[in-house]
């Protein structure tokens, strides 16, 4: 019976991500050691980082802070590896002391653990940490870190951080400071059961949320605060939370079951006159879902919510909120991006209310009378005489005191995630997004950091109404180690991603243009907004330029229709080889092409006629498998020449050119064999070369007429989708001295 729940769960979700839903390679992968030899990759590593919380960059001052155990790091915005500085900031050892007396573990527990950094003003950051269950904070001058490394931050220097930051390290946090005020959500006692949202700082008294209250919070997990105007009326702004927590309004055992969820309340609330006193007098609070539905009408849910990016357009009061969801279950791998408009959160709390009449009875919509003016809503001066919400009735306040709970969840864009991983070796732990400029309007590049140490660069292509398609771009490994991405920023100014991990801070460009290839057709086929053809190379988009460039997202990455339009031409650049192969032994053709989604079809040339390319298939002692050509024992009749053609987006080409020859018994010892002779010729007569090809080998043409679910001809194979790793191709050149004549594998590379 056990075993049965996986498998039909497994079934299930495979059944709901069937089509444009089921999770796609990426395109190309890069290597730590390839992101390192290409230049597009800076490692800082830091052996006792072992808990990088967050990474803040501050632009003004062109610096990046990062918050990590027992230390706070500051480091050059432009090269992470130019004078790290660190600021040493220890627990004091009495309340290490009393910590271990506690029971709690030595290395996880009983240190400071930086969970606050914010960027208070031009001149001073604002950080809290654990301090060994004693919860304490800062204001730390920028200053500081000119002053030499290892400065030591005294604990005469700091204030009581109780309400500002968790006493528990393995809690999590989210703060924001809106006008020199912070918004901290956190787990605020010893035990970690009280969780809490705090507004603290400023001129104005301290407020909480309802404590002990589980229709309110129960065991939250903060993930992010931003302050989002929905209006053009200041007084109507708005503080908005995101975390987990248990439900209680799910089915089953109330509060075992955990749904992500989003809350707001009023920047300008101060509480109730005589209930809720101090207290958030305007929170309420709803389900995010982010599920895939199925062919059957269920949903897989993806509750646990890691991450989210807040991506602000030219309406301010209406962005797009990315959120970045993995699976509760143990025995569901999986994780999950859904995008969310905020028009869509703002109807919900303008929804029906949630109600429960007692312990027996289930949740359901509130039907009775709903006070005026409506709980939630900010006092302004649309709704008269309320200056601010001590002046609002008591039954209002009542109201918002049983009633925090909307009855409606929140939906994504198109009610299904954007992107899903599911069964594979790693689970998503941070989101970034953005927003790129094109010629043909805007993309939004997302940045996925992994519990591998890899990102994942990704875009959304709109397709039919209320659809898209995920495209990963590439797979980058930025740590060597592969430790969990703890932490992520971007400095779009810059164009650099700033990741961290217990390895230490990694600084990534965004794009790399040239390694996409020498021709038009190569770089409109990668589909990176980032990057276009200008005419001579792949090179970094620039919005500004009015030159006519070759783009390669909104046409699908057609190059047939984008550089023929440019006048750029399609030919791509093939490899040759020459291999030689005694008669007898075995030798492979082998075809290595950088990008994942090619597939790939090997032809051979007819013999005396160039022109007629013939399929090769797999016979007695000839293979085709996923990345090449195997001949288990060569024969006379496998000699000849052979071209590797790729096939990505309707586009084709030749990849790799190889030219075979069978050496028989009679030949060896005797001289070099004719292959060898004619592959020594210049340009010119008779000799293949990469830029001088004949038609068969420079042919570049395009396949998109065959639509998906057509039948192939009679008497043609249809093309296998074989995907290979990325590689890089080497011209190989023939010298007759090393014609191998062993026994054995043959790969003669010339």
């Amino acid at each position: 019976m056990w075993t049965l729940v996986p498998l039909f769960l497994l079934a299930h979700l495979g059944s709901g991500l069937t089509g444009a839903w089921r999770p796609s390679q990426p395109r190309l992968q890069f290597s730590h050691k390839e992101l390192v030899h290409n230049g597009r990759l800076l490692t800082l590593p830091l052996p006792n980082a072992g808990d990088l919380y967050a990474l803040v960059p501050d632009e003004d001052n062109r610096r990046l802070y990062g918050a990590m155990k027992d230390q706070l790091l500051a480091t050059s915005l432009d090269d992470i590896t130019q004078g790290p500085r660190q600021l040493y900031w220890p627990a004091s050892p009495d309340r290490i002391q009393e910590c271990l007396m506690a029971g709690k573990d030595p290395e996880m527990e009983c240190a400071n653990f930086l969970r606050v950094l914010e960027v208070y003003n031009h001149t001073h950051l604002y950080v809290c940490g654990t301090g060994a269950f004693n919860p304490r904070c800062a204001f730390i001058p920028t200053e500081t870190f000119l002053k030499g490394d290892r400065q030591v931050l005294l604990p005469e220097q700091t204030e009581c951080g109780k309400g500002k930051v968790p006493y528990d390290p393995h809690q999590r946090t989210a703060t924001a400071i809106v006008d020199g005020e912070l918004y901290a959500g956190i787990s605020s006692d010893f035990m970690s059961r009280d969780s809490a949202f705090f507004r603290s700082l400023g001129t104005r008294h301290v407020i909480r949320t309802e404590q002990y209250d589980s229709t309110w919070l129960q065991d939250a997990q903060f993930v992010k605060v931003a302050p989002i105007a929905e209006s053009d009326n200041p007084e109507d702004d708005k503080l908005y939370i995101f975390f987990t927590e248990h439900a209680q309004e799910a089915e089953g055992p109330a509060g075992k079951v955990i749904y992500s969820r989003v809350a707001r309340v009023c920047k300008n609330d101060i509480g109730g006159q005589r209930s809720l006193v101090n207290k958030w007098s305007t929170f309420l609070k709803a389900r995010m879902v982010c599920s895939v539905p199925g062919d059957d009408g269920l949903h897989t849910h993806f509750d646990q919510l890691q991450d989210i990016f807040i991506l602000h357009g030219r309406d301010k009061t209406n962005p797009l909120i990315y959120g970045l969801f993995t699976t509760s279950s143990n025995v569901l791998n999986g994780s999950a991006v859904c995008v969310y408009r905020m028009q869509d959160v703002v109807r919900v709390f303008k929804g029906h209310f949630s109600h429960k009449e007692g312990p027996q009875y289930k949740w359901a919509e509130f039907t009775g009378r709903v006070p005026f003016p409506r709980p939630g809503t900010c006092p302004s001066r649309t709704y008269g005489s309320y200056r601010s919400t001590r002046e609002y009735p008591d039954d209002v306040i009542f109201f918002s005191r049983t009633h925090p709970l909307m009855m409606e969840a929140v939906y994504p864009v198109g009610e299904r995630p954007l992107l899903v991983r599911v069964g594979v070796q790693y689970k998503f732990t941070r989101l970034l997004v953005d927003r790129v400029e094109a010629v043909d309007g805007q993309y939004d590049v997302m940045f996925i950091g992994t519990d591998s140490g890899q990102v994942l660069k990704s875009i959304h292509l709109p397709r039919q109404p209320g659809h898209s398609q995920e495209v990963t771009l590439e797979q980058l490994q930025v740590f060597k180690g592969k430790s969990a991405i703890t932490a992520m920023s971007l400095s779009k100014k810059r164009q650099w991603l700033f990741v961290g991990s217990r390895e230490g801070v990694a600084q990534l460009a965004l794009f790399q243009c040239d390694l996409y290839g020498q021709a038009c057709a190569e770089c409109c086929l990668a589909r990176d907004p980032y990057c276009t053809w200008d005419g001579q190379a792949c090179s970094p988009f620039v919005p500004i330029t009015r030159r006519r460039n070759a783009r390669q997202v909104g046409d699908a990455g057609d190059p047939l229709t984008q550089c023929v339009r440019q006048g750029a031409g399609l030919q791509v650049d093939a490899e040759e080889r020459v291999m030689v192969v005694a008669e007898g032994n075995s030798t492979y053709l082998e075809c290595l092409p950088k990008s994942q989604h090619a597939a790939i079809t090997w032809f051979r040339e007819e013999r005396g006629d160039s022109h007629k390319l013939h399929q090769v298939t797999s016979g007695e002692q000839l293979v085709v498998i996923d990345r090449g050509v195997l001949i288990r024992r060569a024969e006379p009749g496998h000699g000849g020449v052979y071209h590797c053609q790729l096939e990505e987006h309707g586009f084709s080409w030749t990849a790799v050119t190889v030219q075979l020859s069978v050496i028989g018994p009679g030949r060896r010892g005797r001289g070099p064999p004719r292959a060898c002779s004619s592959a020594r010729a210049a340009d010119g007569t008779g000799a293949r070369t990469a830029r001088g090809q004949t038609e068969p080998m420079a042919r570049a043409r395009s396949t998109g007429d065959t639509k998906e679910g057509e039948e192939v001809e009679e008497g043609e194979e249809e093309k296998p989708k074989n995907w290979v790793s990325a590689h890089a191709s080497v011209n190989l050149k023939c010298t007759c001295s090393e014609c191998n004549e062993e026994p054995g594998i043959s790969v003669i590379k010339m």
